[in-house]
């Protein structure tokens, strides 16, 4: 159930990568980060109290923490990082967060870090190195845009370690995200009250709005936004951050055709190749692990092979 869940979680993720960049041509940057998590803290406020799930205020202090960090500044970053860069290139560096999130479990939680995630890591580095260069020479990408997405990812990284500790602690995954977008309905109403024009007042924001993609809106904030986040949370009850950090692996290849087809965005050979770097490097610890050469070698018809004791 959590990895079908993270499934899920990784499509939705996907799909908002696209739906930010077809947004962000309607809308000012700050309009599209406050109106999505609007509609997702409301919608999540609104299941809490139909549902009767308990409310704890002395336990809302880091979960606020984690909706600063994500998706408040990520999403910040990330719709400004699409108005610069590709979607494709925005989501690959996705990519990087399974191999980022170990050396950062090995600084805050002194966890063992396996050789093969440093080979992994250099080859989805390089394969990033590649995709960006691939997209700049075609004129999709900038410099610029794919350090916001860089500054993103880490942004997600902080989250999800602290995400972890919470839903080991505290569980209610419903509330826990609800008190994540209230932060980050927070950081986007700031954001704005900075980015906009003074003398554009809230009604105008809000007409403008409606007469532009309030579905895409709707769909952004209440599925695309509230769900994986909600999803997440529930995995992060039975799965270690590490593993839930491999699915982000799967958002750049989902947004590829959904890119293709929506966006219109022109999909190369050296693209495809640069996205399988990438996911090589991110699932090389995997294939090099113990459990996955056990389950190979019954796969095969082949015997575990028995460790000697004494």
């Amino acid at each position: 159930m959590p990895v079908l869940a993270m499934l899920l979680a990784a499509l939705l993720w996907a799909s908002s990568m696209i739906g930010v960049k077809l947004a962000v041509a309607e809308l000012a940057i700050a309009e599209v980060v406050a109106g999505r998590f609007l509609f997702a803290a409301g919608l999540l406020w609104a299941i809490v109290l139909v549902t009767r799930q308990p409310v704890r205020l002395g336990q809302a202090k880091r979960p606020l923490l984690m909706g600063m960090l994500d998706p408040g500044l990520v999403s910040l970053l990330m719709v400004w990082a699409l108005q610069h860069t590709s979607a494709v290139n925005a989501s690959v560096f996705w990519a990087l967060m399974p191999l980022v999130m170990p050396l950062a479990g090995r600084l805050v939680l002194k966890e063992a870090i396996n050789p093969m995630v440093v080979v992994g890591a250099l080859l989805a580095v390089a394969g990033a190195i590649m995709l960006v260069w691939v997209n700049q020479a075609a004129g999709e990408g900038s410099l610029f845009g794919d350090m916001l997405a860089v500054c993103g990812v880490l942004c997600a990284v902080g989250s999800a370690l602290l995400a972890r500790r919470i839903a080991q602690q505290q569980g209610r995954p419903m509330v826990t995200t609800a008190w994540q977008m209230t932060t980050a309905l927070m950081i986007g109403g700031v954001a704005l009250l900075v980015l906009e024009q003074p003398a554009e007042n809230t009604a105008e924001i809000v007409e403008r709005i409606s007469q532009g993609p309030l579905l895409l809106m709707l769909y952004l904030g209440m599925i695309a936004t509230a769900g994986p986040f909600f999803l997440m949370n529930f995995a992060m009850r039975q799965l270690p951050v590490g593993r839930i950090s491999l699915f982000a692996s799967l958002v750049g290849p989902l947004s590829v055709p959904m890119a293709a087809l929506v966006l219109d965005e022109t999909i190369q050979g050296l693209e495809i190749a640069a996205i399988a770097i990438v996911m090589l490097g991110v699932f090389l610890p995997t294939l090099f692990s113990r459990d996955f050469r056990a389950r190979f070698r019954r796969l095969i018809g082949l015997k575990p092979r028995c460790t000697r004791v004494g």
